[in-house]
């Protein structure tokens, strides 16, 4: 696609892709992704990946070239129309080809607003996940290639392509080497004209006990007054019990997650690994509704009792209270529940982002008195983690700066949705957050004149209530396992109809305003 047919692109980013503003332009793994089943070849049209040469260093040009994969859909292209670039994240993308490219159980935002506007859709993968990889990734790459995967390098990957492709009579993107023209780390206003930015952090800090803190508001008063209870006396007893009293928890804690659990196995588990158990059923919870079916469980006994208002604990004791959550975690089963296999390239990649810049250290926080999470995860033990991992390379703490430095929770960009679920967990770190370090900015679902930014503290956007981790970009309209087993049913997003429309309507009314303008930033 070449400037001379005024093409302009439209980015769709999710998960921790972040937008930012220069000039009035604007430019997120382990379990952080979404579990999308294995669609059958023979299910969809065949869509072959395609393969960009990139710089492995933007800035300083001395390391090479890699091949960076995405893949297109032009079903709906008409000469002259916007491309829609749809950014994967930090994860393989190829899995997402099918449900947000060709529209595999339902309809996904960017075919929507490819069909509305004649546009080209296009799926893009993140440097160092995938097949997109400057270096083979395993515990043998060097600290001098980690140096590469960085917010920088990333932002500007999709300035570069933007830059530089267009598509040729055969249905491919080509190379279209030009002058860049745009600053280093900026989606320069011409090259990226409007963003819609679904569940996107914008503000990075080591200290992320927040992410916790959401899951807790979304629970029923009931349940969240037994899981604080049975956390707070799970870390009491393992912290300052007997050591007979410790194996016996941690005996109790493991045979609720497997069967054929040792006393003497127990005995040498750490205390993290043990109290990691209460944790179960947050196993999904970034992408769940709710964990209604687990809370349910647990309240009722097993549908055997009628639930207390104010929990087990407070009315039956503790005892009774960490007998009925562990024979939920049980009964519910979370080992059973599909996943995806480890992604070893993945988990590694993400790893180091989150010890390097990000942080996001999401760590059990004994001084809140509704905290959920073990206080065995520590901001200790997470940073013990990234120097083990990656012995070389890393600073003493992530360094937040190279993130922050783009606006953080400051910024007020143009020609930018941002929307949020009420429950996400990364809603903490977005323009939607509600935590007490935050500004506490208000969305609004006016919209705002073409290339105008909101006044601080407001910000163009839409929380949608009770929902969690990109709730909007796409929606199931043909029903599944994963959300007719009771066990399962929220566990994986879409959850709700709602959302996506909602969401999608707000942008195109946005695109309706902000269009007719394009032409003017020629």
């Amino acid at each position: 696609m070449s400037k001379s047919h005024s093409t302009y692109i439209m980015l769709l980013v999710s998960f921790f892709y972040l937008c930012h503003v220069v000039r009035g332009g604007f430019s997120r793994r382990a379990g952080f992704y979404e579990h999308l089943p294995p669609v059958p070849k023979s299910a969809v049209e065949r869509n072959d990946a395609q393969f960009f040469e990139m710089p492995i260093d933007h800035f300083g040009g001395g390391e090479g070239t890699f091949m960076n994969r995405f893949w297109v859909n032009d079903t709906y292209y008409k000469p002259g129309g916007p491309v829609f670039l749809f950014d994967s994240g930090e994860q393989d993308a190829e899995p997402l080809v099918p449900y947000y490219l060709q529209e595999y159980h339902g309809l996904s935002a960017t075919m929507r607003v490819a069909k509305r506007y004649n546009g080209l859709a296009i799926l893009w993968e993140h440097r160092f996940y995938g097949d997109s990889l400057p270096f083979p990734v395993n515990e043998n790459t060097t600290a001098e290639q980690w140096q590469y995967l960085n917010t920088e390098q990333a932002l500007e990957d999709v300035v570069y392509f933007a830059n530089r492709f267009s598509l040729s009579k055969t249905g491919r993107v080509e190379d279209r080497t030009q002058e860049c023209g745009v600053p280093c780390c900026a989606f320069e206003t011409r090259t990226i004209f409007a963003v819609w930015a679904s569940s996107a952090p914008v503000h990075a800090q080591v200290d992320m006990a927040a992410y916790y803190k959401a899951a807790e508001r979304s629970l029923t008063r009931n349940c969240s007054a037994d899981w604080v209870a049975v956390t707070h006396f799970v870390d009491d007893t393992l912290l300052n019990g007997t050591a007979e009293e410790a194996a016996d928890l941690k005996y109790r804690l493991l045979s609720a997650r497997e069967d054929g659990v040792t006393r003497e196995r127990a005995a040498h588990a750490s205390d993290v690994s043990a109290a990691g158990v209460l944790m179960d059923p947050l196993s999904f919870y970034q992408y769940a509704a709710s964990v209604l079916p687990f809370c349910n469980v647990l309240e009722t006994r097993n549908w055997t009792a009628t639930p207390f208002e104010t929990g087990l604990a407070a009315n039956l004791g503790i005892d009774v209270a960490l007998d009925a959550f562990l024979a939920a975690v049980r009964e519910v089963n979370y080992a059973a529940i599909p996943g995806d296999a480890d992604d070893p390239v993945a988990d590694r990649s993400w790893m180091w982002q989150y010890c390097s810049e990000y942080g996001f250290y999401q760590r059990g926080d004994r001084s809140n008195p509704l905290s959920i999470e073990t206080s065995f995860r520590s901001l200790e033990r997470f940073q013990d983690e990234c120097n083990a991992a990656f012995p070389q390379g890393l600073p003493p703490a992530p360094a937040v700066n190279k993130v922050n430095k783009y606006g953080g929770w400051s910024m007020t960009p143009s020609n930018v949705l941002f929307t949020n679920g009420e429950f996400d967990p990364w809603r903490t770190m977005g323009l939607a957050s509600i935590e007490s370090d935050s500004p506490r900015r208000t969305p609004s679902v006016a919209v705002p004149r073409c290339n105008v930014a909101p006044r601080f503290p407001s910000f163009f956007g839409l929380t949608h209530a009770n929902m969690v981790h990109v709730s909007d970009l796409r929606v199931l309209l043909t029903a599944d396992s994963n959300h007719t087993d009771f066990k399962t049913v929220g566990f994986y997003s879409p959850v709700s109809q709602e959302p996506f429309y909602s969401g999608l309507g707000l942008f195109e009314l946005a695109l309706d305003e902000w269009l007719p303008c394009f032409g003017e930033r020629l």
